[in-house]
Order: structure tokens, then C-alpha cells, then sequence
């Protein structure tokens, strides 16, 4: 009876043809068994390998009986037929020592099958993707059947290493500026190839923080990272993605190495003094922690930045600002900022205020009563002065002066200082001149700005010549000055002539005026002629109230000498003094002679023209008395005798004799 047969069986009759000229169909006697042996249910495992890697292919081959052992395995792939690709042959042969053999078109040198091993594998080194199928494994026993294992061999492809961009497709992996504390971060890791196609995670450090990934039909899978809010803490902290598709192999990572700008955490000024004084030179300092990089330290004092006056340090995270400070007085009640930032940071700065109480010499300034006008002040109005002190600390005394001599309160002069102010009441032209005020703190004297005051007052003689007589020769012009005080200085004159109680008017031709001074040049021809001449000023403020008077007399004899003493006197020296008196209209000298006592014998005389008229005279002889006569003489004739009784010159004490 002819028989059919399959494919299998064809390949397994030629394959035993192989074996029959290898002489090695001992183990296969029985024909019919081993055919039907190929068609039997084949148990199947599932395997995996890693591309590049190694894997394992079991295969039992643990017999079913203590007796019976292994004599041959044989691996064959579905994809390629029946043909044997490894085999494994331990007949006569201890199963230490087996007789290997692997196609050198399939697995060639990179197939091993560990038979010792439990169970048995064909090992397999650098896995290739055309690896991948279906393998049989055949273990032929020497009693007991034929084993027949299936392996469903799968080769995973490791994906490629991700990389990292960041929202602008930069390579995040690559040096890039660092994140700011606070941003948020956005991360793509992207991971291309993978069979099948790999988780991608995203770590910080050892934790999970996104497995979430898509991926496209480009062959690409995506993790898109968003790290909300990044702080101090996250300073060098391991970003890791992370890509795997089997625990065969480790994972395909790339690490990010966080880098972040960080704020400063304080700011504090270290030289808070409780005050300062003005014009001094003071080092303040300022001290900053927590930015990375260094803190960038300015100094502003009300808003107005300090620029060049600061030097800065840096160490450790930490930044000491040192400003040099030379207050002013306007700076009292101004706030000082040291401010800190990171200027890679916006709206990271911080600052520090210092209120200053800057302590200054008081600032004084005086003015006149806003309501007065300083032109037209006059004898008898009122006036008064604000004085306005500025001052830290509060002053302790304030002091006024007129022309630089103290002002005192005097109500009953009408000097009145009531806290900041001076009152003067009814003032006179003596109130006229330069006022200051000055005030003192701790700190020192201010002295203000001198305010002038101009007192406006009518004409008043400039020297009060009263009972001076003028004497004159009839048909001789005499020159009388009249010279008078004035504000403002602009003077009109007019001059009158008195003679018994009657008063005539000068006429204006006979007298000339210049500035301050009058000159009347007068000329009496008659007895009547003679009297009391009156010089009148007028300014804007009024007429002179008490006019300079002038009493013209006849030329006669000059009246006697007046005042007359002795001044000093020694052993034999006198030195006498005397005040003129009326010339008599005339030019005069005066004489002075000694008498000498008792006799009255006239031992010496002195002459002189100097006025006040005075007298010396030496070598006179010791113990002598003299009386001491002295007049004045003109060419009318000498005036009546003024006397000095009884000078002794005997010792050093002054001697003023009695006028006679």
C-alpha cells in the first residue's frame, strides 16, 4: 500500500538521511515512531531578548526516568523548515564533553547550549532582530520518546537615549542659561525607536513625577513635563527621563542638572546709629544672603539712588555692602535702603530702611515783620523780626544783637523777645542798624543772615553847639557851618535870624547847602545885627524840630580859659591842662605864668596856640610854691585871669589848686 507523505516527514526522512552519513541513526530505529513523533502537540514558551544582548532559550531535557538519559538536542527555527540550526550530541560522550554544532548561516559562533543547566538553554550572544520567531527544541532519550518544546522568541528593540529640549526646541542637555526660582519648567523628552514602544518617565531624583507619554506615529514618544514653581530646594536636583520597553535592560536615561537663579532670602543694614551728625563721614554696612549668583546691592536714599559711593564683597552666598555716608542736614528724616537683587530675576529685590536722624548746628534766618515795609520805617513806629531756626536737636537758647552787642528784654524800653520773635517799640535812630539772631543746640552756634534797619528820620544837628558864641567885627563876613543828621539824606535848609525876640528869614542867597551841610556866610553891619542865627534841615520825613543855633556877638575880649589843672607834676616839671572858651570873634593864644610865693614875682611863662591849649614845663627848682595864672589873648586884649593856687614842687602827687 502506498503511503502519503507530509512535508515534515519528507524533511525529517532527509534530515535522517544526514544523520545516516554522519553515522549517527543509531538512536532512530524505529522510523514510524520518530515520524509520528512530528505531528504530536508541541508545548510552547514565550522568550525575549534584547537586541545586542544575550538571551536564553529553554529547553527540558530532563528525563522522565532516572534511568534514561539525553543522547542528542536539536534546534530548529519554523521560518527556515526542518532544517536543524544547533545541535547538541553527547552520544558516547559524557554530557561535559558534547559534540556541538551550530549553521553557520544562522547562529554560527554566537549559539552555546548549556546542557547542564536547569533547565537547559541555547544561549544566544548579541541577539539580532532576524532572531526573532518560532524555535522548536527536539531531545531525543536513549528509552524514552522523543520531547518536542516549542519557543516563541521575541527580540526587543531598546529604544534610542531621549533628549530634552526645552519650549523653544533647545537642547536642554546642552549648556543653556539657568531657570529662575519661581518659573515654571517645561521639559520635552523625546525618545525615538523602541520595539514595542517604550514607557518614557519623568523622575526627580529616585521619585516619579510624570509617566504620562504619547506616542506619535512617527515613531516618536513623548513626555511633556511641566514643573511648576521652581525653588531653593531644587538647587542641583536630578531631572531624569527616563525610557524602557523590558526589564531585560536597563532603561535609556538622560539626566538634567537643575541650575536656578535664586533671590536673595534678606537684606539687613548692620550700622543703625540712633543718630548721626551732619557733615561726618560714616561707614555703613549692609549685608545680603541667599542669591545665586551674587546679589547685585545698590544704595537709595527717599527713591534717589547713591551711585560710586558703595564698594561691595562677596563670599558664600553672601554679599557685604559698605557705603560711605557724609550727611547732610537736608538728609534728617530721610529713609536709607540698601536694596538686593538678583538682576536675573525680575521683581526680586528687597532692601532695608534706615530712617536718618541726622543732628546739624541750627540754620537761622531772620526776617523783618511781612507786613513792614523796610523803606519807609521812621522814628516812632513799630517794628519787629522773625527769627526761623531750624535745628536737631531741639535748641536750648536764642540770643539777638544789635551791631554785634546783645539785645536784652526791656519792656520799658520797648524791647520786647517773645519766643522767636523782637518787637521794638517806637523806635528811635538809634534802633538803626544790623540784627542777627543766633541759636544753640548741642551740635553748636547758627548765626542768621544780618537784616538792616533803616530808621527814616527828619534832620537833628549833627553836633548840638548850644551857648557857642560866634564873635564878629562889624562889616567882617563870618562863616557858620551848619551840618546836621538826616534819613533819607536829600536835606533842604533855611535859616533864621533872632535879635530881641524877633525872627527874620535869611535870605537864600546869602547861604549855600551840599549833602548834609549849610554854610551861611554873614556879614553884620549894625548893632542890630547881632543875635541868634537858627539853621533849619527838611527831608520827606519832616522839618528839624530843634534847629543848630548859632550866637553871634560883637569882637571883643576872648573869655577866660576853663577846667584848668594840673595834670602831672613831678620834682621839678609841671604839665597843665585847660579847655578854650569863646575867642571873643577873634583868633586868640593862651598864656600861662608862674608866680612864685610868696612874693608874687613872675618866674616864668608859657605861650601856645594849640587848642584844647595845654602846658609844660621843666627844670624848675624843687620846694618852690607857685601860683599858677592863665589866660586867653586876642587882639581885642587877654581875657580875665584863671588861677591855680599854690602848687609845691615837692613830691609826685597831683595837685589841683582852686580857681579864683
Amino acid at each position: 500500500m502506498t503511503r502519503a507523505w507530509s512535508s515534515k516527514q519528507c524533511a525529517a526522512w532527509a534530515w535522517l538521511a544526514v544523520l545516516a552519513a554522519l553515522g549517527r541513526t543509531t538512536a532512530y530505529t524505529d522510523t514510524e515512531e520518530f515520524l509520528s513523533d512530528l505531528d504530536k502537540p508541541v508545548p510552547t514558551s514565550d522568550v525575549q531578548g534584547v537586541l545586542g544582548k544575550k538571551a536564553s532559550l529553554p529547553c527540558d531535557i530532563q528525563p522522565l526516568h532516572s534511568e534514561d538519559e539525553v543522547v542528542m538536542v536539536l534546534w530548529f527555527k519554523e521560518s527556515d523548515g526542518d532544517q536543524p540550526l544547533y545541535s547538541y550530541d553527547i552520544r558516547g560522550r559524557s554530557q561535559s564533553q558534547p559534540k556541538l554544532w551550530s549553521s553557520p548561516t544562522v547562529f554560527a559562533n554566537r549559539a552555546f547550549f548549556r546542557g547542564t543547566a536547569t533547565p537547559a538553554v541555547l544561549m544566544l550572544d548579541n541577539v539580532m532582530a532576524t532572531d526573532a520567531g518560532v524555535y522548536r527544541c527536539r531531545v531525543d532519550f536513549k528509552n524514552s520518546p522523543t520531547r518536542n518544546l516549542k519557543v516563541n522568541f521575541t527580540v526587543i528593540m531598546p529604544p534610542n537615549r531621549p533628549t530634552i529640549f526645552d519650549a523653544k526646541r533647545r537642547d536642554r542637555t546642552k549648556l543653556v542659561e539657568p531657570y529662575n526660582e519661581g518659573a515654571n519648567v517645561l521639559l520635552i523628552c523625546e525618545v525615538e525607536g523602541g520595539n514595542p514602544r517604550p514607557r518614557v518617565t519623568w523622575y526627580l531624583e529616585n521619585t516619579v513625577i510624570d509617566d504620562s507619554f504619547e506616542q506619535r506615529p512617527d515613531g516618536v514618544t513623548v513626555n511633556t513635563l511641566t514643573f511648576p514653581n521652581v525653588g531653593r530646594q531644587h538647587l542641583n536636583a536630578r531631572l531624569v527621563c527616563q525610557a524602557s520597553n523590558t526589564n531585560l535592560a536597563p532603561p535609556e536615561t538622560k539626566v538634567l542638572i537643575l541650575d536656578i537663579n535664586l533671590k536673595p532670602i534678606s537684606v539687613t543694614i548692620l550700622t543703625k546709629e540712633k543718630q548721626i551728625s551732619a557733615d561726618k563721614r560714616y561707614e555703613v554696612e549692609c549685608k545680603t544672603t541667599g542669591s545665586r549668583p551674587e546679589a547685585y546691592v545698590t544704595w537709595w536714599k527717599n527713591n534717589r539712588q547713591l551711585k560710586r559711593m558703595a564698594k561691595n564683597f562677596s563670599e558664600n552666598n553672601e554679599t557685604l555692602s559698605v557705603l560711605s555716608l557724609v550727611p547732610g542736614v537736608e538728609d534728617d528724616g530721610k529713609y536709607l535702603a540698601c536694596r538686593a537683587e538678583n538682576k536675573h530675576i525680575p521683581d526680586s529685590a528687597i532692601e532695608d530702611k534706615w530712617r536718618l536722624n541726622v543732628h546739624y548746628v541750627p540754620i537761622v534766618d531772620l526776617k523783618m515783620g511781612s507786613n513792614l515795609n523796610p523803606d519807609e520805617i521812621k522814628e516812632g513806629d513799630d517794628v519787629y523780626f522773625e527769627c526761623t531756626v531750624k535745628a536737631n536737636p531741639k535748641t536750648h537758647r536764642l540770643v539777638w544783637f544789635h551791631d554785634n552787642s546783645e539785645i536784652y528784654h526791656n519792656e520799658a524800653a520797648g524791647v520786647i523777645l517773645s519766643a522767636q520773635s523782637l518787637v521794638l517799640q517806637s523806635v528811635t535812630r538809634a534802633a538803626a542798624g544790623d540784627y542777627t539772631c543766633m541759636a544753640a543746640n548741642s551740635e553748636g552756634k547758627g548765626t542768621s543772615n544780618p537784616v538792616t534797619l533803616l530808621v527814616r528820620y527828619a534832620p537833628v544837628c549833627a553836633e548840638r553847639r548850644d551857648g557857642e558864641l560866634f564873635g564878629a567885627l562889624k562889616h567882617e563876613t563870618v562863616s557858620l557851618h551848619c551840618s546836621v543828621d538826616a534819613n533819607p539824606a536829600l536835606v533842604s535848609f533855611h535859616w533864621t535870624f533872632n535879635n530881641s525876640g524877633e525872627q527874620t528869614e535869611i535870605p537864600p542867597r546869602l547861604y549855600s547847602s551840599h549833602g548834609h551841610t549849610s554854610t551861611l556866610n554873614y556879614t553884620p553891619t549894625t548893632d542890630m545885627e547881632y543875635g541868634t542865627l537858627a539853621c533849619f534841615g527838611e527831608n520827606t520825613v519832616g522839618q528839624q524840630k530843634v534847629p543848630c543855633l548859632f550866637q553871634l556877638v560883637a569882637a571883643g575880649r576872648p573869655f577866660p580859659l576853663q577846667n584848668c589843672t594840673v595834670a602831672n607834676q613831678s620834682i621839678d616839671s609841671l604839665y597843665v591842662e585847660c579847655v578854650e572858651n569863646f575867642d571873643g570873634g577873634l583868633p586868640q593864644t593862651f598864656l600861662m605864668e608862674l608866680l612864685e610865693l610868696p612874693s608874687l614875682a613872675v618866674r616864668y611863662n608859657v605861650s601856645t596856640n594849640r587848642t584844647p591849649p595845654y602846658f609844660e614845663i621843666k627844670g624848675l627848682p624843687p620846694g618852690v610854691s607857685y601860683r599858677i595864672e592863665l589866660y586867653a589873648v586876642n587882639a581885642k586884649g587877654r581875657s580875665d585871669v584863671s588861677t591855680i593856687e599854690t602848687v609845691t614842687l615837692k613830691g609826685q602827687a597831683k595837685f589841683t589848686g582852686e580857681l579864683v
